[in-house]
């Protein structure tokens, strides 16, 4: 028994590799919605007809809140089965993160019309603008829990809670408390990477890490074994001195508050 689960995991993390060097668009789409790679908060309870999750809550003891405390900055690519190379949300996007209050986000710009979304949280503040439009909105989050969070997969009924906690910034520390043994050693370009999994029931993780510099290459998150979820990073960097300049919409940027947008235009003859 033991050895079949282990070809199964081989077998199933070698698919999930694969779609790396594959375009996406001969791929089926995925059965859950590729996840929104911008800042979101925790999701709301499952409905009490969902699968219930293998593992307790958010709030279980020694699932920790990821909080870089140093200014941490990524770029990734959304190369998920389902999702063309020319989609826009295939597209680079850059991360950064500081504590528990601070993210940024930056869309790479629409190659069509030039747009660029990126999202400013600082917390309770949220900024979102388009750096071509240099418009935007201005939010204020209502609490109680003022904590920013950048989860990874999506969240999908019956995900263990241990997966919600696998966040942008904080990937060595989920292997680290999951699956700290290396599965395999593989070479990746002129660096050596080792695979890593994590496996609760019917969902696994599998983490490629460059050894070395213990960062993530690849997240690949599959279900019965079905790759649906693979992030890529082109850019993995800790420790980055202080910006606090990251965290505030510039200046020049037309700031409308959330909720005082002007009425809809009837349409007709006025």
């Amino acid at each position: 028994m033991r050895r079949r689960r282990e070809m199964t995991i081989r077998l199933a993390l070698a698919g999930a590799m694969a779609l790396v060097a594959t375009s996406a668009s001969a791929q089926d789409p995925p059965g859950v919605d590729v996840p929104p790679v911008v800042p979101i908060k925790p999701a709301k309870p499952l409905p009490p007809d969902a699968e219930a999750p293998l593992e307790g809550s958010l709030d279980t003891p020694g699932l920790t809140t990821c909080a870089p405390a140093q200014l941490f900055k990524a770029t990734i690519r959304n190369t998920s089965p389902g999702l063309a190379a020319a989609d826009r949300g295939a597209q680079p996007r850059q991360l950064w993160r500081q504590g528990d209050r601070f993210l940024r986000s930056e869309e790479s710009p629409d190659p069509a019309r030039g747009d660029m979304t990126i999202v400013i949280i600082a917390e309770p503040d949220i900024w979102t603008y388009n750096q071509a439009t240099r418009q935007g909105r201005h939010a204020t989050d209502p609490g109680p829990q003022l904590t920013v969070r950048a989860p990874i997969l999506p969240p999908v009924p019956g995900l263990p809670a241990a997966m919600q906690s696998l966040e942008f910034g904080c990937e060595p520390a989920f292997v680290a408390a999951y699956a700290p043994q290396a599965l395999q050693s593989v070479p990746w370009g002129s660096i050596q990477a080792a695979v890593h999994t994590a496996t609760m029931g019917e969902h696994q993780v599998a983490i490629l890490m460059d050894t070395r510099r213990n960062a993530p290459l690849i997240v690949s998150y599959l279900y019965r074994g079905q790759p649906r979820v693979v992030i890529r990073y082109d850019e993995y960097r800790q420790g980055l001195p202080d910006r606090p300049q990251l965290f505030q919409p510039p200046k020049g940027i037309r700031i409308q508050e959330a909720g005082q947008e002007p009425a809809p235009r009837p349409l007709g003859p006025s």
